[in-house]
Order: C-alpha cells, then sequence, then structure tokens
C-alpha cells in the first residue's frame, strides 16, 4: 500500500497512488529547488519580523544508515553510539525560535567542525547578513574549527577548553 493512503496528504492535498519512484523525484525535485525554498522561507521571515534575525542557530547531527547504497553515507565520528553503521550528517539553520532557514546534508565522515563556514556563509552571502558571530561547543571550536572562523575573518564564543 503507497505511503500516501495510509496517510492525510491523500486528503488534504490530493494525492493519490504513488511508489518509491515518485517520492524520489520529488526528493530530487526539492534538491533541486533547495536554495529557492531557502530564499522564500528567509523572505518570508523578514517580512513577518519587520526585520533580519538577531540571533541565528545552526547545529550538526548524524544520522546512521542501514544500507551500504547511500552517496553520503560515510564512517564518521557516530554520536548516537551505533558501532560499524555509515551515516550522514545534517546541518539545520534557525532562528532564535527554532524556525527553519536552511539545512545541509552533508558526508557522515565529516567532523562537526567542517560544516561551520556553510551556515555563515549562507548568512553574509545569501541572505546578507553584515554581522555573524558563531557560537560553538568544545566540539566545534577547537584548533581545526578556530582556523575556519580565522579564515573566514568570524568571530565566535565558545567555552574554554583548558583551565
Amino acid at each position: 500500500m503507497c505511503w500516501a493512503q495510509q496517510h492525510a496528504v491523500r486528503e488534504v492535498l490530493g494525492v493519490g497512488g504513488c511508489d518509491e519512484d515518485d517520492r524520489y523525484q520529488t526528493l530530487d525535485t526539492l534538491a533541486q529547488r533547495q536554495d529557492d525554498v531557502e530564499q522564500a522561507l528567509y523572505r518570508r521571515y523578514v517580512h513577518r519580523q519587520g526585520r533580519q534575525p538577531v540571533v541565528c542557530l545552526y547545529d550538526v547531527t548524524s544520522s546512521s544508515l542501514e544500507g551500504e547504497q547511500n552517496a553520503l553515507g560515510a564512517s564518521g565520528d557516530n554520536r548516537d553510539g551505533k558501532q560499524g553503521k555509515r551515516q550522514m550528517v545534517v546541518g539545520l539553520l534557525t532562528d532564535a525560535a527554532g524556525e527553519p532557514f536552511a539545512v545541509r546534508v552533508v558526508d557522515g565522515n565529516t567532523a562537526d567542525p567542517s560544516p561551520v563556514p556553510t551556515p555563515m556563509a549562507i548568512l553574509k552571502q545569501r541572505f546578507h547578513v553584515a554581522e555573524v558571530v558563531f557560537v560553538g561547543d568544545r566540539g566545534v571550536v577547537k584548533a581545526k574549527g578556530k582556523a575556519m572562523l580565522v579564515e573566514e575573518r568570524l568571530r565566535y564564543i565558545t567555552a574554554l577548553t583548558e583551565p
């Protein structure tokens, strides 16, 4: 039975039958339009609030995969304790209340510091936010993360890792 037949999406959106190929086609279409969708979300936020966000939040998490045939799946720093599973890393950029602006899915072998420049570039280049201060945990703002932030000429706040 098709997923759409088991959920309200059938009545709400008028979706009839679908198969796995239809779902992948929809995901491909969303991926192609990701920049447009993110721009629309951001514009709608600014219009509704009457200003750019003062505080933006960004965090990454990993998700384990069961299959072997995933282009983004790779061995990495698995935070959920599952050993021997491939994973992917997902980063989400939101306003202070958690309203999303942008999402990125990157290779599973990417450690936390690697995706840091991505949200900064989105904020500064795509959304034209003039001033950005990155706040990160100790896992992100270590030597490698600091070097990336300095290279991007970004200020940052973090917890101390040494006395």
